[in-house]
């Protein structure tokens, strides 16, 4: 019928004539209550048969032995997965045996004294036809749950741990320290996983790890688990003992093939398995085109970072030799063209700093510690030249960060200001506090960037001062990458450059 559980319920009433007073007091009360939506009346076999046929119904009440009605026949005609409530006046109970074992879901007998019969009744109907809905829709949602396991486009595995529950309790129970247990005996970890009763594993991972069948796949387990699967497995032991009903980590796995797979892994355990672990959820998700692009990212570094390191030394060396030779002749003459010499000496070093900078500083930062913007800022005002410029802190927020690479991006910043801003420039630091978006930015006064430059200015080599590198906002982009951080480039309320730094680790407001 498609009806969902506590809808209003129709009903086929069959039964004795209407001048039947019990029958009559029967229908007024299903027709009264409101939780029926409809009573259709058959006071004969005939009329009920042909009607069950034609006129669909939540449920079929039947005086199964009233004077006018032939209650098999009309059981027989009723729809199967229709609900049949089979009502008796006398009988042994021998009638109703019959009833139910030919497919009647309730029977009932009606008392002498009808004062609670209208309610049982009433109550009977719902009933009956609550638990029909309540069965189909829990094979719908079986339905559900099993195409949305088999056509997951990640791997899952469906499993019970109850075995190796209780192996880890008793492992708990007499170890003072599981965690340096399992270091010292990894035996423990293979026994506690060869506990573990694969329950089943969906369609996907056949595919995956290149298995004919799901009975291929689980009889050769052992060619798919790695010595590194193994050793990582033992962080999921350790939480799961802790009270942990979901774990995340990275392994290695392996298909029947032979092939090398590089995995995160996602342990689930529903809330009402948490005592006894009869179901854990896992789901893995393929991440060896993702280590492959990291290895060959981090090769790629690692030679930017070997050739900046040469040619840093190697442009350092012979600067350094001309830069003493210059002071000797500055000592010996007075030229302005020597003046010009030492600027490019100079222009030289900050290609060679910022060169090395670029190249470094494009690492991730994996372990950053507090710092508070505060202190890092009025460092990096100390180490610019910054002339006249004047200087707002209006933060005292800490940050979870590089604290050299941080300022490596307040310096370039302030240089930037001054540089493009003049001797005059106030540069103001403080806090974005916008929903969602946490951090810090830093502005100034000075003339601003145009909105259709804004994107080029983080490109390395682009400037438009003729004394600048090119490699300051690009070093700023840079740190705000191996962070994680946002950077965004638009203008203050006095029209100036205003960068903000966002999705930035707060430790403290201040």
């Amino acid at each position: 019928m498609g009806s969902e559980v506590g809808d209003p319920v129709s009903v086929r009433y069959v039964g004795g004539g209407w001048n039947d007073d019990r029958t009559r007091r029967a229908v007024e009360v299903l027709e009264s209550e409101s939780a029926i939506r409809s009573v259709q009346r058959s006071p004969t076999t005939a009329d009920a048969i042909e009607r069950c046929a034609s006129v669909p119904v939540d449920c079929v009440v039947c005086e199964f032995d009233a004077p006018a009605v032939d209650g098999p026949s009309v059981l027989d005609a009723v729809t199967d997965g229709i609900p049949f409530v089979a009502v008796f006046d006398t009988g042994d109970g021998s009638r109703a045996t019959t009833a139910l074992e030919r497919g009647a879901t309730r029977t009932l007998r009606r008392p002498a004294d009808a004062t609670r019969w209208p309610a049982v009744l009433v109550s009977t109907v719902r009933d009956a036809v609550e638990q029909r809905r309540l069965v189909e829709h829990s094979g719908d949602a079986e339905k559900r749950y099993r195409s949305l396991f088999e056509n997951n486009p990640h791997i899952i595995w469906e499993e019970d741990y109850s075995a190796s529950k209780r192996r880890l309790d008793e492992i708990t129970a007499r170890v003072d320290d599981l965690e340096a247990h399992l270091e010292t005996s990894p035996e423990v970890v293979r026994e506690l996983m060869a506990d573990i009763d694969i329950i089943d594993v969906n369609e996907n991972a056949l595919a995956y790890y290149d298995a004919p069948s799901k009975e291929a796949l689980l009889t050769n387990l052992d060619r798919v688990f790695t010595d590194a699967a193994y050793e990582s497995a033992a962080g999921m032991w350790l939480a799961l003992a802790d009270g942990e009903r979901t774990y995340r980590w990275e392994t290695v796995g392996r298909t029947l093939s032979g092939e090398r797979k590089h995995e995160i892994i996602e342990l689930n355990v529903p809330a009402e398995y948490a005592d006894t672990l009869e179901r854990v959820y896992l789901t893995a998700m393929d991440i060896t085109d993702r280590k492959r692009q990291e290895r060959e990212l981090q090769r790629q570094r690692d030679r930017l970072d070997e050739f900046a390191s040469v040619v840093s030394h190697d442009l350092r060396n012979p600067l350094t030799v001309a830069e003493g030779h210059l002071d000797l002749a500055m000592e010996d003459c007075d030229s302005q063209r020597l003046a010009d010499v030492a600027r490019a000496h100079d222009r030289m070093r900050s290609l060679v700093d910022d060169l090395l900078a670029l190249a470094r500083d494009g690492r991730l930062v994996d372990d950053p510690d507090p710092v508070p913007l505060s202190v890092v800022v009025d460092a990096c005002w100390d180490s610019v030249e910054t002339g006249a410029a004047a200087l707002v802190v209006d933060t005292d927020r800490t940050v979870r960060a590089d604290e050299v690479r941080l300022k490596q991006l307040f310096e370039n910043l302030i240089r930037n200001a001054v540089e493009h801003a003049g001797d005059d420039v106030t540069v103001t630091v403080g806090d974005v506090d916008e929903p969602d978006r946490w951090g810090f930015y830093v502005e100034d006064d000075g003339p601003g960037i145009p909105a259709e430059d804004r994107e080029a200015v983080v490109d390395a080599g682009y400037t438009t001062v003729e004394s600048g590198t090119g490699f300051g906002l690009a070093i700023v982009k840079q740190v705000a990458d191996a962070h994680g951080w946002a950077l965004t480039i638009t203008e203050c309320e006095e029209g100036g450059a205003r960068f903000e730094v966002t999705g930035v680790d707060v430790v403290s407001l201040g």
